[in-house]
């Protein structure tokens, strides 16, 4: 049963063909895409055929499409080929010819479905790994054929956490404001170990059949949207899992960055813009492999190009996408960059990219994103995870405030944002699946975990909270630990964080702390999307920054000191506000003419409303 399950996923393409001819002697075994779209944007479709003897077979095109030409140098069991298209392209067949015998297979092109709901400034997103959050259906755990069975018990296996798992808990998301999941990557990983983080794909077209079944997770996908809360898958163009297929059964040499013996990337992206940078680094940067059982993709190879930008394209469709989060992002080759983005938005205009950008440099992250700079801007992202956000508020809460030092720090780095072009769409975080968990980092102070938080969602960009933030984890060092099982995703689990009666209330708390957060973002999302910002050089550790509208202000107050401060007007002369009439608005609400103090290494909030000209 568990075997035929996941041969039925592999072989989804042969059982929806309208076949002329048996099984055992279809020359064609799978082709992917295994479908595609009308109105794509592309002039041509590159179909990777698989089949033992495709290589020998003649190949011809009925139906409205045109065989362009096909791929050289590809080995025995692949063929690439290239159709034209026309943006309303309807079905099509492919005969094939091989020793006097002929087959043929009707190649489907669907209606494109509608685009997600466009990615806003005001958004709040929610980082979750699959198989660390919730197992809803424990027979999937081990499926025969796959390398890695689940162990709850090993730091770096898998758990069985999956589709189900997240289905079921997704109101917990909506009860704590999110509007936006990204997950890990769910494609299959079928390598011997760590398949569990989704990085090392080894089947791009197929839902690793241990988180459950294509259907469920396109109807994951759907409910998640029916629930107000956007899709955003997370894509890898660097580098495959070395039990990939095309790797494997090589598909051709040229699709991966070969040396003589094993070559690892040096990780610095900063010698992508580095103007001293020896060639040899910016090579080893681009063509080294990740790791061991990682190859890297050869993205200088057309045909590779092209098939990860199909790739993306029919799962951005199929499943109703509004954003796409990039790995790796400035690993892979500037002109496949340009590229992919090009065709992504042809396709899909409103679709939301940001890239993984893990640097220590502003000025090497902000060339990865829209900027200021002379370099052509065509083919950039929309966005990049804010690595230099996180850095700094880690460094400010953990130090003392200083002219330079402290909550002066974020005061510094806003004061930079001229460096890009829309920094309302930055995707800022406090840590996430490859970092100590923050509240660790903090040292398991409440009022630091707090005003970090506060300060993400008050800043502009759009907040991004890893799983188990409200349940306050503390895990650090490896991977493995840091992407622990969320509490009550599992039978048998003693806790369960899914439920407020589960909740310490310490966790309570938190778990209020950030609902509000989301809720100021959501109800002020005309002023976190469009929003004057104005921001003021912090005094003896109290930093203030407004948000203003046509008629209502935001004041934002954070106070790094040990000693209650009061809010004082006559500092913040160029903010229209009236000024008696403010409202707290976090934690808790209060109204009347007089606003209090703010607390010793607290956040305030209030709302004002703004002085008629």
């Amino acid at each position: 049963m568990m075997k035929f399950f996941y041969r039925k996923q592999c072989f989804v393409f042969i059982l929806s063909a309208v076949l002329t001819c048996s099984l055992k002697a279809q020359h064609v075994r799978r082709c992917d895409p295994p479908f595609w779209f009308k109105n794509m944007g592309q002039e041509q479709l590159q179909l990777l055929l698989y089949g033992d003897s495709i290589h020998l077979a003649k190949i011809t095109v009925k139906g409205g499409p045109r065989l362009i030409s096909e791929a050289n140098g590809i080995n025995p069991g692949y063929r690439i080929v290239y159709v034209s298209m026309r943006p309303k392209q309807g079905d099509f067949t492919i005969e094939t010819f091989l020793n006097g015998h002929k087959c043929k297979f009707r190649y489907a092109v669907k209606e494109k479905p509608m685009p997600g709901v466009m990615m806003s400034p005001a958004d709040r997103m929610y980082l979750l790994m699959p198989d660390r959050f919730a197992n809803g259906n424990d027979s999937n755990d081990n499926i025969t054929g796959m390398l890695e069975m689940a162990d709850r018990s090993a730091l770096h296996g898998r758990h069985g956490g999956d589709i189900a798992g997240i289905s079921a808990n997704l109101e917990h998301l909506k009860k704590l404001g999110f509007n936006a999941l990204w997950m890990t990557p769910l494609l299959v990983n079928n390598q011997p170990t760590q398949s569990y983080h989704g990085y090392a794909c080894t089947d791009h077209y197929r839902i690793d059949p241990r988180y459950g079944s294509m259907d469920e997770y396109l109807k994951l996908a759907d409910k998640s949207r029916n629930m107000g809360i956007k899709w955003v898958p997370d894509v890898v163009y660097n580098h495959v899992g070395n039990e990939h297929a095309l790797f494997k059964k090589l598909i051709s040499h040229d699709w991966f960055n070969f040396r003589d013996t094993f070559f690892r990337t040096n990780y610095r992206v900063a010698s992508l813009s580095d103007p001293y940078a020896a060639k040899s680094e910016v090579k080893t940067m681009l063509e080294g492999w990740f790791d061991h059982h990682m190859p890297d993709l050869n993205q200088n190879n057309l045909h590779v190009q092209r098939y990860l930008i199909q790739n993306t394209l029919w799962w951005v469709a199929n499943t109703s996408a509004s954003g796409l989060r990039v790995d790796t992002y400035p690993y892979s080759q500037p002109d496949f960059l340009v590229r992919l983005n090009f065709d992504l938005k042809k396709a899909f205009p409103s679709l939301f990219v940001f890239g993984e950008t893990w640097e220590h440099t502003l000025a090497a992250q902000s060339v990865f994103a829209p900027n200021i700079y002379p370099k052509s801007q065509v083919g950039l992202p929309d966005a990049v995870t804010d690595f230099q956000f996180c850095f700094g508020l880690h460094q400010a809460l953990n130090e003392s405030f200083g002219w330079n030092t402290g909550i002066s720090r974020l005061y510094y780095l806003m004061a930079s944002d001229y460096v890009y072009r829309n920094p309302e769409m930055l995707v800022t975080f406090a840590d996430n699946h490859d970092l100590n968990r923050m509240h660790a980092t903090f040292g398991k102070n409440i009022s630091k975990t707090k005003m970090a938080l506060g300060l993400m969602y008050m800043s502009r960009g759009i907040p991004c909270v890893f799983y188990g933030t409200e349940w306050l984890m503390t895990d650090t060092g490896a991977h493995g630990a840091i992407r622990r099982d969320a509490p009550g995703g599992w039978k048998g689990d003693l806790k369960n964080g899914f439920s407020e009666e589960g909740l310490s209330a310490e966790q309570l708390d938190m778990f209020n702390y950030i609902r509000n957060l989301s809720r100021i973002r959501s109800d002020y999302a005309e002023l976190f999307s469009k929003g004057k910002r104005t921001q003021y050089i912090p005094e003896k550790g109290l930093f203030a920054f407004f948000m203003e509208g046509d008629k209502e202000i935001l004041g934002v107050f954070v106070n790094q000191s040990d000693m209650p401060l009061s809010i004082n007007p006559s500092k913040y002369p160029d903010i229209p506000a009236i000024w008696a009439n403010g409202n707290v608005i976090l934690n808790p609400e209060t109204k009347g003419l007089q606003v209090p103090s703010v607390s010793p290494m607290a956040i305030s909030v209030v709302r004002y409303p703004k002085l008629r000209k």
